[in-house]
């Protein structure tokens, strides 16, 4: 049985909830009910409902990154509309929307860099495990609960930006508006991808906890016993940390291959914004 997290997350207020003046019903947005401009809204609502509601399993970060990544592709489609191009290359804020999202590719840069870390990491710790190697667990799991720090401060590092700060002052009515979304957008990203970073470093921490290790029998048997259904209380403290262990190897399987994905396409995101402002 997959792990669950300890406490759940709570979202930061949403700006959608609130009078907004950047809602899809301002007449200074291109069109009422601009298809992109609704499926922006739509992704962006649909990451913080999986925000909202945690489950602590691998199918649930696999969930998020793929709500995360066509968060980033609404948001560049959203970058192509002219009067969102003409209100960037004059808006104040664009530098700290730059900055954020250069935050965001540094943060999952380093989360892919961390995957295969603690990928070889539970490698080791496996091994060890087949071969009830003592000595040899203790080190790997020490290694591997360092790159869980490692990856609970890359969440904390994004905190600032996952607030949905007011951006600087403007009079302009439209590029608050326009600037605004795109500015949830980013915090939206942000929140959910500390939730991300969050349930890796949870998932691993269950596979790496001192409970999981109480007895060392071979997989092989383990398995074999599991599928017969003849375990004893030993036996079947085993067979869960053989599952954690399945567990992470999937959560880890799917955090590099989505990760990478969603740092693609945060750096096109950003490179698209800084050719809009680029003479």
């Amino acid at each position: 049985m997959a792990p669950s997290f300890a406490r759940s997350t709570s979202l930061p207020p949403s700006a959608t909830h609130k009078k907004s003046s950047y809602h899809v019903r301002s007449v200074s947005l291109p069109c009422p009910s601009h298809p992109l401009i609704s499926n922006l809204e739509e992704q962006i609502q649909a990451v913080r409902f999986w925000a909202a509601n945690p489950e602590g399993s691998s199918a649930w970060i696999e969930a998020g990154l793929a709500h995360i990544e066509l968060l980033q592709i609404a948001l560049e489609d959203f970058l192509q509309l002219p009067q969102t191009q003409d209100t960037l290359r004059q808006a104040a804020s664009v530098d700290q929307l730059l900055d954020d999202l250069l935050q965001l590719v540094d943060a999952y840069g380093s989360f892919v860099s961390t995957i295969l870390t603690l990928k070889e990491c539970h490698s080791n710790v496996q091994s060890a495990f087949r071969r009830q190697d003592e000595v040899r667990i203790a080190s790997f799991l020490k290694s591997q609960r360092h790159v869980e720090k490692e990856i609970a401060q890359l969440a904390s590092g994004l905190r600032g930006i996952s607030k949905c700060q007011h951006l600087a002052l403007c009079s302009d009515v439209k590029e608050i508006e326009i600037t605004g979304i795109i500015r949830e957008a980013i915090c939206t990203t942000a929140f959910a991808t500390m939730a991300i970073f969050s349930g890796v470093q949870t998932l691993s921490a269950a596979a790496s906890s001192k409970k999981s290790f109480g007895a060392t029998r071979s997989f092989k048997k383990l398995a074999i016993r599991y599928s017969l259904k003849k375990c004893g209380t030993s036996e079947e403290e085993n067979i869960h940390t053989f599952e954690r262990f399945e567990e992470l190897d999937e959560c880890i399987r799917l955090s590099e291959c989505f990760g990478e994905r969603v740092f693609r396409s945060l750096i096109n995101l950003r490179v698209s914004a800084l050719n809009i402002i680029t003479p």
